[in-house]
């Protein structure tokens, strides 16, 4: 410990003149604010003397800090000074320790010195208010900014000791300099381009900071570790601590690179049976044979990674489709014939690259997606596939587009206002596109109690736009389902569920009120709407213009009722629980639509895909299930996917 202290207090000594230079630029930065000229705009003199003081202390506690370890170390090996400390009873560890620490002090106390002037006399220490530096506005910033100083510290203390020993040993140095970036920028860019680093426009992922900001440290320990080797093995001759600290420096950081590598491919490799949740369920209508869903979820054990995958319940293959954003999702759009699925991902850096359309016969065995010419470079505020899964529109801006997915040909183009709050996009027929805006004087952005959609249809024949009518009495987060026909929607508003005319808007029926009602279409038109009853659940079958009653289904004793397929027109199949626990075994019924019989087909083991809020912290289990089943958040429907067609008449 004497050692320590008898380096630590003979370095302190021989820079005490950096002490002075440090209150001199805290004077200047107190005197200048008062002379003419000076005066930013808008801000006090305190103002003015708290922010000058903290912008020279950060730049002398930065030029502090590599200096001294360009110096600290690297000089006296240079002039054979440091013999005079090896002559004396100091261990090597001590030496070692007692630089670097008079080092630290010395850069940190700069800084501060420079800051007491204006501390003294009134100044506002805040770079947030004066810099418009953000991410100093908290402590957090400066234990960042001292991080980043020790860095210069040892890094300059490495590249004094390379240089200033003219060895061979500087090849070296440069190839391992060379192998340890390729290696980490490769594991770098393979968490930004699924989305886990942040990068472009902020993510605000807080459960990354440790990834980001925390392994950074790891090359300062590096650097450290291997300027204290130099000390211990080099001693006094320069060319020997040259190769002592190479060794260790290039040791350590390619180990850690390896290690980086490895760790980015276990953390993309997550599949669905590594979610720990799934926040979105995109899936054919109601009806619908597609054994296809589409699922994204946080990973377990990720942290900022969320996934997003079409699952085929058949067969288990599951196919990657991008990531989700917490700011923004681009989520999945299979076609209303089950046929087609397609998706945007980013070219290279999220946010910061544009956008490509991907697609993915879901009937082809084997097929991979495909990587169409359709491109974006901004997010598009709207997006449909149309029902054969031919043909893709998108607004972006003030601009539609609707392109041919199989070839990228555009085959229409329409300016639209700029003055509109959202936009919604859908295709009630191949040849036809639909647009709901709500303007953004009507929206008043989403502060009215109700707003409405004006109602906009494309013929892609022609390129006539025509305004058909007006989707009015929206109420927070409107969503809709389109009939197969595209005439008609289910509109859910509010706690109102609707069934309107979708080409003018028009009110057509009233499908029944509050948190839990849903429906669904189904093939010819007719609709769904699952009915809750004490101690049971009943399936109301209601004509296409949903006020006749064709048949009611009653299901004594269950909870649970979910909306499967239709194997044929006439037929529905629908599974039902009687725990109310989801993960609990399912029957499947199969119900005549056409005589009103009911037969049960048996028990089935679904996986229940549930948000994270709600699974109990289990893992997504797909293992051994015949199928799956979720919950829509939006329109409050159960629905499910049945792995087996052998029960199909």
């Amino acid at each position: 410990m004497r050692g320590f202290l008898a380096v630590f207090e003979r370095e302190l000594s021989q820079r005490r003149l950096l002490a002075v230079l440090a209150l001199g630029f805290g004077a200047v930065a107190v005197v200048m604010p008062i002379l003419p000229g000076l005066h930013k705009g808008g801000s006090t003199l305190a103002e003015l003397r708290g922010g000058m003081a903290l912008g020279l202390a950060l730049l002398l506690s930065a030029l502090t800090a590599v200096y001294l370890g360009g110096s600290i170390l690297a000089s006296d090996l240079l002039e054979r000074r440091l013999g005079f400390y090896f002559a004396r009873p100091i261990s090597g560890w001590a030496l070692w320790a007692g630089k670097v620490a008079a080092a630290v002090a010395l850069t940190f106390g700069a800084g501060l010195l420079v800051l007491l002037p204006a501390a003294l006399f009134g100044g506002d220490l805040n770079l947030a208010g004066y810099w418009g530096l953000n991410v100093m506005d908290s402590p957090r910033g400066f234990v960042l900014w001292g991080i980043g100083l020790l860095f210069l510290l040892f890094a300059a203390n490495a590249v004094s000791v390379m240089v200033r020993s003219r060895s061979p040993w500087i090849a070296f140095d440069l190839v391992a300099l060379v192998v340890v970036a390729a290696v980490i920028s490769d594991a770098w860019d393979r968490l930004r381009l699924v989305g886990i680093v942040p990068s472009g426009q902020p993510h605000g992922i807080d459960s990354l900071v440790w990834l980001t900001r925390s392994w950074a440290v790891v090359p300062l320990a590096a650097m450290a570790a291997a300027g204290a080797v130099q000390v211990l093995r080099g001693r006094t001759d320069l060319r020997r601590a040259h190769r002592a600290l190479s060794g260790t420096l290039w040791g350590l950081l390619l180990a850690f690179a390896i290690g980086f590598e490895g760790f980015t491919f276990w953390m993309v490799s997550a599949g669905p049976e590594d979610l720990a949740g799934v926040t979105e369920v995109v899936a054919p209508p109601a009806g619908s044979s597609s054994p296809w869903v589409a699922m994204e979820g946080p990973a377990a054990n990720r942290s900022g990674y969320s996934p997003r995958f079409l699952y085929d319940v058949t067969s288990g293959r599951t196919v990657r489709t991008g990531f989700s954003s917490p700011w923004w999702d681009v989520p999945v759009r299979i076609s209303a014939d089950g046929r087609r699925a397609v998706w945007l991902e980013f070219t290279e850096s999220p946010y910061e690259s544009p956008m490509v359309l991907y697609r993915l016969d879901l009937e082809a065995p084997g097929a991979q997606p495909v990587a169409t010419p359709i491109s974006f470079r901004f997010l598009p505020e709207g997006m449909a596939i149309s029902p054969d899964g031919r043909r893709f529109a998108a607004v972006v801006f003030d601009r539609l587009t609707v392109d041919d997915v199989e070839t990228g040909r555009l085959l229409a183009a329409v300016g639209l206002p700029r003055d509109t709050w959202q936009s919604r996009l859908a295709f009630p027929d191949p040849g036809h596109v639909r647009l709901y805006q709500v303007p953004a004087d009507a929206g008043a952005q989403a502060a009215l109690p109700e707003h409405a959609f004006d109602i906009v249809e494309l013929d892609l024949a022609t390129g006539k736009r025509e305004a058909t009518g007006r989707l009015s009495g929206g109420r927070g987060f409107v969503v809709w389902t389109l009939s197969p026909d595209g005439s008609r929607m289910i509109l859910r508003t509010g706690s109102r569920l609707q069934l309107r005319d979708a080409r003018t808007g028009e009110l057509l029926a009233s499908l029944g009120a509050g948190k839990q009602a849903s429906a669904s279409f189904l093939a010819g038109g007719r609709i769904a709407v699952p009915l809750s009853l004490p101690g049971a659940r009943e399936l109301q079958i209601l004509a296409p213009d949903g006020t006749t009653e064709l048949r009611r289904f009653r299901f004594e004793g269950v909870r649970k009722l979910a909306l499967a397929d239709q194997p044929a027109p006439g037929s529905l199949r629908i599974a039902t629980s009687r725990t109310g626990d989801p993960r609990s075994p399912w029957e499947v019924r199969l119900l005549d639509l056409e005589t009103g019989g009911v037969r049960s087909l048996g028990e089935r083991k679904l996986a229940y895909l549930a948000p994270l809020s709600k699974n109990g912290g289990e893992r997504l289990s797909l293992e051994g299930t015949e199928g799956v089943v979720w919950g829509a958040p939006f329109s409050v429907q159960e629905r499910a996917v049945l792995k087996d067609a052998s029960d199909r008449p």
